[in-house]
């Protein structure tokens, strides 16, 4: 393994910092401004809920276009496009002055950082390394979670002593400094060179799907809703965490302790399926990813207990780390390298989709049923039909 790093550390540091400076356009980051913008502009929560909602949607419909672009255009050009993209978005945020403003400022956080960022990690990981793809996918990984434990911290810390305005100042600033520095010397040194296919159990180099192509076959569609499952899953549960959490009587400090166990796991859950990736291959793990939060969600049904909140928040985090690792590999897998970034844009495209959808959807259960029961039987059912759908497109040629 520290061979692997030693050898590879260039473009491993690369996927780690693009992964890392998704986190501006993640939901948990944004969120903590939330309270500010619905008093800024006197947004109800449904007002502010629903834009949002837009802006992510129609920024999942941009990145069909542009995420295809990492096929064309060179790494170098298009990791810069989206670092200034990002970094202007965060000063544009920082003098937003009425709701279509604010419109466009979530719409551009969420096409560079959420988007494109995390697509050019993981398509660039995915499309560089084949023997150790796994290993790779799960290294640059960590630069979300590591994401998921610091900005929040920080975030806070900045609004409590500077405001929200200029944090969004402060944020742009660090993009351009802290980030440009990095990317100048990787790239000044780059040596990216693609991994030898000699062990790998399918050349890959051989295999040539095109985007069209793969929307008609019919295992695309079969294995679709199993890797997408978990990021609906995870956003409508965490969208809705405080309301779930006076359900259940846990407190807000619970919550946030909790979270300490939601990061961790997503790093275990990311080293244990990069490893076994390298030796199993995406596919033949794809329907097995969800048993920990399968086994979890059971757990909840019959106890309230704090404990329980921080196996939940355990679970979720690392069936969300071997979702991002054993999906992206199984897209490679299956349809090969050379048009990687236009497919894994038509999959951000339907990963987004799915993350837009769950807080409208859990929102309507919640608000009807008043219990997280219901939620929890529907993820479960949805659960095990997908998961049986993956096991059995195993079988399919």
């Amino acid at each position: 393994m520290f061979n692997f790093i030693y050898k590879n550390l260039n473009l491993l540091f690369f996927g780690f910092l693009i992964a890392f400076a998704s986190g501006f356009g993640q939901t948990f980051f944004i969120s903590l401004f939330s309270q500010d913008f619905r008093d800024t502009f006197k947004l109800t929560n449904t007002e502010f809920g629903s834009l949002y909602s837009i802006a992510t949607v129609l920024s999942a419909i941009t990145i069909i276009w542009a995420g295809k672009l990492i096929d064309t255009v060179s790494l170098r050009k298009y990791t810069l496009a989206i670092i200034l993209g990002l970094a202007l978005t965060c000063l544009m945020a920082s003098f937003v002055f009425n709701v279509f403003f604010l419109f466009l400022v979530i719409y551009f956080l969420r096409l560079f950082g959420q988007g494109l960022m995390g697509h050019t990690s993981r398509t660039t990981m995915a499309r560089y390394f084949n023997t150790n793809r796994g290993k790779a996918l799960a290294i640059s990984g960590f630069g979300f979670s590591v994401g998921e434990i610091i900005y929040p911290a920080a975030v806070v810390f900045l609004l409590l002593t500077i405001g929200w305005r200029l944090t969004w100042l402060s944020s742009s600033i660090f993009i351009l400094i802290f980030f440009g520095i990095f990317f100048y010397f990787i790239f000044k040194i780059n040596n990216f060179k693609k991994e030898n296919n000699r062990d790998e159990k399918i050349d890959l180099s051989e295999i040539s799907w095109r985007r069209r192509d793969v929307l008609k076959d019919f295992k695309f569609y079969m294995y679709l809703p199993l890797s997408l499952l978990m990021s609906f899953t995870v956003t409508g549960f965490l969208f809705h965490q405080v309301y779930i959490s006076e359900i259940k009587s846990w407190t807000l400090i619970n919550l946030a302790q909790g979270f300490i166990f939601y990061a961790v796991s997503g790093i275990t859950g990311s080293i244990i399926s990069g490893i076994l990736i390298d030796k199993l291959t995406g596919r033949k793990l794809i329907p097995f990813h969800l048993l920990p939060i399968l086994a979890i969600f059971i757990v909840m049904l019959f106890s309230d207990h704090v404990y329980v909140l921080y196996l939940y928040m355990a679970g979720l985090g690392l069936s969300n780390g071997f979702t991002e690792n054993i999906s992206n590999s199984l897209w490679a897998e299956m349809y090969g390298v050379k048009n990687l970034g236009s497919i894994k844009a038509l999959l951000t495209f339907f990963g987004i989709m799915a993350s837009a959808s769950s807080p409208f959807l859990y929102g309507i259960i919640l608000d009807q049923t008043g219990s997280i029961n219901t939620l929890i039987y529907l993820s479960l059912i949805l659960i095990i039909l997908f998961s049986l759908m993956g096991y059995f497109s195993k079988k399919l040629k």
